[in-house]
């Protein structure tokens, strides 16, 4: 199936979603070879993936990871994130050689919302050296990856925000990331890593890399079975609601999908560049963040507050954008939301690894 497939959107036609969701099976199963399945999502990329074909290859891909089952439920905020692919710091680190452009909001995000008393499920990854992605800051700052399923499923409940390593949840899928390190540009592989989480989320918070991309991947969730989304792409190609100009955003709520901009300006906030939120090392990283816990002012408090919003206003605690950036400061001042972090770090570091090096296992399938 796969050479028709290549075939087809060569010539700029879509594929079908039980189309795309042979070929991801063959893709998956390694009955494609390396070599096919690189022209084939590159390919696709050019084309411009559509709505089913994003959806197909998501379910089977949803197939071969590894459930956690949580009964409560649980707001995923997994992202294409901006730091990790050499396409994206190429284009917005003018020059920076290690590290990345932007800290890791969305991480300093789940933590804020968890310390806000909601319930967060996250999943991610290590970046490709020498970048800087989630994992690499979550063990940086002082957070063990390793659990079993069962860890991690006491870890939501009596912490109320659990972290899930992608090479724990995905065996058998090493090749793909083999293919992506080596082709070097964002694919529909990047689409496909936020909406695999394995607790199965039903609430979603979203960045996406390019404005056109967050009614694609709103429609996408509700084929799949999200009940509520915030899809967000902020100016100067930030996959995070941005302080830097406009954030596009497209709501999935009450199965209705809609589209706005908002401004940093009318949720009571002044317009910051992007060196005031520039990243590094995971652990200059973990130490922004551990900053911005401890109630730190500046642009890279507000960017994280601002991102916290959107989860209090798609789970309904707050009413509008406004109200959400409270919540969200109030987690900081009061303290919850270092705290949330103190017993992460407690209840991870008392429970028995797992693995040994568990990322390079993946990788070596």
């Amino acid at each position: 199936m796969i050479k028709e497939a290549i075939s087809k959107v060569v010539s700029k036609r879509d594929l079908t979603e039980g189309e795309m969701e042979e070929v991801m099976r063959e893709i998956t199963t390694r009955s494609a070879s390396a070599e096919q399945t690189a022209s084939f999502v590159t390919a696709l990329r050019v084309k411009g993936e559509t709505p089913e074909e994003i959806t197909g290859a998501a379910r089977v891909m949803k197939d071969k990871v590894i459930s956690i089952h949580i009964e409560e439920d649980a707001v995923s905020l997994d992202r294409e994130e901006i730091t990790v692919e050499r396409e994206t710091v190429l284009r917005t680190t003018r020059g920076l050689a290690e590290g990345t452009s932007i800290f890791n909001v969305s991480t300093a995000t789940a933590l804020i919302a968890a310390g806000g008393g909601i319930k967060i499920a996250k999943s991610g990854r290590k970046s490709f050296a020498p970048l800087c992605g989630w994992a690499d800051v979550i063990e940086a700052l002082g957070i063990n990856l390793d659990m079993t399923a069962t860890q991690l499923q006491r870890c939501f409940q009596e912490v109320g925000l659990c972290f899930l390593y992608e090479p724990l949840t995905r065996y058998g899928l090493g090749h793909l990331t083999d293919i992506r390190r080596k082709i070097g540009i964002r694919t529909i592989f990047n689409l496909l890593d936020p909406l695999i989480n394995p607790a199965g989320a039903t609430i979603q918070v979203l960045g996406v890399y390019e404005p056109r991309l967050t009614e694609t991947m709103a429609a996408v969730l509700q084929s799949l079975g999200i009940e509520r989304a915030i899809v967000a792409h902020g100016e100067e190609t930030l996959d995070e609601m941005s302080i830097g100009g406009k954030t596009r955003i497209t709501e999935l709520k009450n199965g209705q999908i809609k589209s706005y901009s908002i401004t940093p300006e009318e949720v009571g906030m002044r317009r910051r560049g992007l060196d005031e939120i520039r990243g590094g090392t995971a652990k200059q990283n973990a130490e922004i963040i551990l900053e911005i816990l401890k109630g730190g002012q500046g642009a890279t408090r507000d960017i994280a507050v601002l991102n916290g919003a959107a989860v209090f206003m798609i789970t309904g605690k707050a009413k509008d954008w406004s109200e959400g950036v409270k919540l969200a400061s109030q987690s900081i001042d009061s303290g919850e939301a270092f705290h949330r972090l103190e017993k992460l770090v407690k209840f991870t570091n008392e429970e028995r690894r797992y693995l040994r090096n568990p990322y390079e296992t993946e990788i070596n399938l």
